[in-house]
């Protein structure tokens, strides 16, 4: 008796393509012999037809219907052609509330864009270090300098230097690691929504590709486990 017990789960998509299969073949059957009758064949043709349209249409909208879950499923939120919008990042920063970490090459642009602490700076260039006076936990990760190109390699230095200050002023609340591999991947993550995207060998990370999505998406998952990998593995 165990097929009592068997449930099957259907679609209502199917069942609604299905219906609508039958209809359009049980009025096509009534049409072909209809051929005594003209307005009855009249009639029964043009239902035929609007069926036949119908048909078509639901299984375009089926089809743009599951493009659209495929894309909502993957939670994101935009598509960054460029990551060079300097105000963008600025204000996505000024949102932040527990948590900042950046994974990348040099760093250099970021430190310089939010992190400048001199008196000479103007507001919007030290975001970084308000977000750290509202105690905001900020981890950078990036990579030793044997595995920076020669031409980055003074950029890198220079945000060591200005790091090694800001950790001084907020012990507590920043700290900054290096892998022992060439850049591969870059990450930016603040609170709930990160920013994720290839590293290009010898392409500024200005000019290549992001994803800003949420970190509930399932791409968004795998490197953000990638980054705490990597943080787990890091030196000071």
């Amino acid at each position: 008796m165990e097929i009592f017990k068997t449930k099957i789960k259907i679609k209502l998509t199917a069942i609604v393509s299905l219906v609508l299969f039958i209809i359009t073949i049980i009025v096509l059957v009534l049409f072909l012999n209809t051929e005594d009758n003209d307005k009855i064949g009249t009639i029964l043709g043009s239902v035929c037809a609007g069926l036949i349209v119908a048909l078509i249409q639901f299984f375009i909208s089926w089809q743009d219907y599951k493009q659209t879950e495929k894309l909502r499923e993957l939670e994101l939120i935009e598509v960054l052609y460029d990551r060079d919008d300097r105000t963008f990042y600025e204000n996505y920063i000024k949102k932040s509330k527990r948590k900042i970490s950046m994974m990348g090459v040099t760093g250099g642009r970021f430190f310089k864009d939010f992190a400048d602490d001199s008196q000479n700076a103007t507001s919007n260039a030290k975001v970084l270090i308000e977000a750290l006076n509202r105690g905001v936990i900020v981890r950078i990760l990036l990579p030793e300098l044997d595995f920076v190109d020669e031409n980055k390699k003074n950029d890198v230095k220079t945000v060591i230097e200005q790091a090694g200050k800001i950790k001084e002023k907020f012990p507590n609340h920043f700290e900054i690691k290096h892998f022992k591999h060439v850049p591969a991947h870059s990450i930016f993550c603040i609170d709930d929504k990160c920013i994720v995207g290839p590293v290009f060998p010898e392409l500024e990370s200005k000019y290549t590709p992001a994803l800003y999505l949420h970190n509930s998406s399932p791409i968004a998952d795998r490197y953000l486990k990638y980054f705490e990998n990597e943080w787990g593995k890091a030196i000071d």
